[in-house]
């Protein structure tokens, strides 16, 4: 019976067990090879090649990721780097891509919507807002989500903030204090003469 090869490869470098087993849990289908420190390094790397790393880092250690660099090639492998709060929640968001459930895998699907993306990463926020000590979440999520949309809509409309208010659906002067209110930057580009 011929064994089964993973598709991916991934170098975890993390002491913590519970990250380690929850890692190895969600990718299921993915080779891990886990090294706990830096010191185990060169001998993980030399028995194989990886298509990813993943990386607990500390605070004020940037010297960390330089050793990681000798001996893995960044400009071949995706190098996921954090504190352990940081790679517990992207870990997850890696294990939808590679599963195609990720919004890239979804463009080519013609019923994915705008709100089905929405939904998705809002449930994922809200999830985890629930879990803390989190309150008000609607201002909070209407100003994540206002500033950004502000911001992209007055630069595909070039800085013309009559034509971006028109887009937005809101009263230039409504727009205005929210430019101030938000601190965003309006620059025009002006047209290049040929």
């Amino acid at each position: 019976m011929p064994t089964r090869t993973a598709a991916v490869s991934i170098l975890l470098l993390t002491a913590d067990p519970d990250l380690q087993a929850q890692i190895k849990r969600d990718f299921k289908d993915t080779a891990i090879t886990v090294a706990k420190d830096m010191a185990s390094l060169p001998r993980a790397s030399a028995k194989r090649t990886f298509d990813g790393v993943i990386i607990e880092t500390k605070r004020n250690q940037p010297q960390e990721l330089a050793e990681l660099s000798r001996h893995i090639d960044p400009a071949k492998t995706v190098v996921v780097a954090g504190s352990r709060a940081v790679l517990r929640q992207t870990h997850r968001m890696f294990h939808a891509l590679s599963n195609g459930a990720g919004p890239s895998a979804n463009h080519a699907d013609p019923n994915f919507s705008l709100d089905d993306y929405i939904k998705s990463k809002l449930g994922d926020f809200v999830r985890g807002m629930k879990n803390g000590s989190a309150r008000d979440l609607h201002p909070i999520l209407i100003k994540a989500v206002e500033e950004p949309l502000i911001t992209l809509v007055l630069r595909e409309t070039n800085g013309n903030q009559m034509q971006a208010a028109d887009l937005l659906g809101m009263n230039r002067n409504t727009l205005r204090k929210k430019i101030t209110e938000f601190r965003i930057s309006v620059k025009r580009e002006r047209a290049r003469r040929t």
